[in-house]
């Protein structure tokens, strides 16, 4: 009999556990900033980013910075507008990790053996890098693009799904196949691993069209 009652409860709080099962936000609008033409630099600036529970951006704390990339993210995300996280049927704020990859004005550029973001300590709340693959300036697409990919990161790093969102663009694919390479420390709440979600921005700066 109270073998049978604690399944009964196991089961009773499995059935809460996912009822209150945290859906993350999802962007619904963004402006991109456009890439300066005249500096050299590459890298990742990351915004850790505070969604309320209106959809709103509360906050957007820089996690690392490339300039003048990182201060351009952090004055686009601010005016994003996001379907916010639910709990059931509840709204919740949420925190979200946007990230951009810029390029310098070449064709193609060399990914560094040690990359700067795996000495970043960003905060368990959001997902963070371990792996990044950089996508190439595809050689037949003249111009310059921003493309952004929506991921969702599993419990173990690996990235679940990735879509772009926006404009179609013929960076798309190289981008997407980009994203869909990466790994993360995954997102972690009272320090145990979960689902997130993640926007990633694919810097191309060719020459002009």
């Amino acid at each position: 009999m109270r073998a049978r009652v604690l399944t009964v409860l196991l089961v009773g709080l499995a059935a809460t556990a996912a009822a209150q099962a945290t859906e993350p936000p999802r962007l619904v609008s963004a402006q991109l900033g456009r890439a300066p033409w005249n500096v050299q630099s590459a890298g990742i600036a990351a915004c850790d980013v505070t969604v309320d529970e209106n959809g709103a951006v509360a906050a957007a704390d820089l996690v690392q910075d490339v300039p003048p990339y990182g201060a351009q993210l952090q004055e686009a995300v601010r005016s994003w507008r996001f379907e916010p996280a639910r709990e059931g049927d509840r709204r919740v704020g949420s925190r979200v990790l946007v990230l951009g990859l810029f390029r310098p004005p070449t064709l193609s550029i060399i990914a560094p053996q040690e990359p700067f973001c795996q000495t970043t300590r960003a905060p368990e709340e959001i997902p963070w890098p371990t792996y990044v693959a950089i996508a190439p300036h595809p050689a037949t697409v003249v111009g310059n693009a921003e493309v952004l990919v929506e991921t969702d990161i599993s419990d173990q790093g690996k990235v679940a799904s990735a879509r772009t969102l926006g404009s179609a663009t013929g960076f798309d694919g190289v981008a997407l196949e980009a994203a869909r390479q990466w790994t993360f420390r995954p997102a972690a709440r009272a320090g145990r691993p979960i689902g997130a979600r993640a926007y990633l921005i694919f810097s191309f700066i060719g020459h002009s069209p």
